[in-house]
């Protein structure tokens, strides 16, 4: 008992430094942070994780506090090496290693200037980047190759304003039988021309003189992959419909727009009685993202009311959206207080 075990320790500032190699099983403890970190024999010093610091984010994942640590910070020696934010990622996406990253943690891109829906977003601001789910659709879809591993970002909201539609309509149209793919919301994001009319009155708008995936750096959209999904149908060339009327595998656009069970776990609005099979969205496949699972976090970048890709059931004229407070809501596609949700996944 009366034998003293000294650890080898230093400051953070020392450690990072020297960075050494701490032999296999060789603890190295970091006075300034009260953490402390376990070698391999092979890995530097800067790119061991802390485990006291992991143990805490866990924790506070569990409790639904944790809101996210900088990777460009925390992985600063990898990223160097890989040469950019995007070439790491997509290192990491393609090895299916997303050791030391988590819900909530973020990084940053630098925007690209372009007018969107006459509004002008401008160049070189550095736009945030939030992980919002793990790996949640790998392997998933309708045909090889499936979803491979993969990171889901919201990236924050549209700058301005965005109608989901021209007119009170959420109903598809012959681009689409998708409500969200027909919308005016769709084509400011991703920038198709996707304008017509159906029986209720105008849908879609000409997005190709601007949109917001043009904002992103070459290098991040360069990563991004679209995904495969159970879509729910709503168009006839004879009626108004008020449900969906079947399910199709669509691409659901590079930029989209998450689905009611996406942001709330469940169907809320969008529930659709005429169609059992579809009533879950098409079953997706979807999964709650891990940063909405509390209130607070769908108010991650403000309280501001975004749109979904869900539309109402039981109606022609409204779509799904979460509000300004965290909760559950639907508005008329002509309103004017909702954002666009930057949602992509990369990989």
């Amino acid at each position: 008992m009366a034998t003293k075990i000294q650890l080898r320790q230093d400051t953070a500032a020392n450690w990072n430094s020297a960075n050494p190699v701490l032999a296999s099983g060789e603890i190295g403890v970091d006075l300034t942070n009260k953490d402390f970190k376990v070698g391999d024999g092979s890995t530097s010093w800067k790119r061991l994780l802390g485990v006291q610091s992991e143990a805490r984010i866990a924790e506070e994942l569990a409790r639904g506090t944790y809101r996210g640590t900088n990777l460009e910070e925390k992985f600063a020696d990898e990223i160097a090496t890989a040469g950019s934010v995007a070439a790491w990622l997509h290192a990491r996406c393609q090895a299916g290693n997303f050791e030391g990253i988590y819900p909530f943690d973020y990084f940053f891109d630098t925007t690209v200037a372009q007018t969107v829906d006459g509004t002008s977003v401008a160049g070189g601001q550095q736009r945030k980047c939030v992980i919002a789910g793990i790996d949640m659709y790998y392997n998933t879809g309708d045909s090889s190759p499936y979803m491979p591993h993969h990171l889901t970002i919201f990236a924050g909201l549209s700058t301005a304003n965005v109608l989901f539609n021209p007119s009170n309509n959420n109903n598809g149209s012959s681009y689409s039988n998708n409500p969200f793919l027909a919308s005016k919301l769709n084509a400011v994001l991703n920038g198709v021309n996707n304008a017509t009319t159906n029986n209720i009155g105008d849908v879609g708008f000409d997005g190709t003189g601007g949109c917001y995936l043009n904002t992103f750096s070459t290098a991040l959209k360069s990563i991004m992959v679209e995904q495969r999904v159970y879509m729910p149908k709503r168009y006839s060339a004879d009626a108004t419909l008020t449900n969906h009327t079947g399910c199709e595998w669509l691409g659901r656009g590079t930029l989209f727009a998450p689905s009611e069970v996406e942001a709330y776990g469940d169907v809320v609005h969008s529930q659709n009685s005429a169609l059992a099979q579809c009533e879950w969205e098409g079953y997706g496949p979807y999964c709650q993202w891990d940063i909405f699972k509390t209130a607070a976090g769908r108010l991650l970048f403000g309280r501001t009311s975004f749109w979904l890709s869900s539309v109402a059931g039981g109606g022609s004229t409204f779509a799904c959206s979460v509000s300004g407070h965290g909760y559950a809501h639907c508005n008329s596609t002509t309103n004017t207080y909702n954002r666009a949700p930057l949602c992509f996944h990369i990989a």
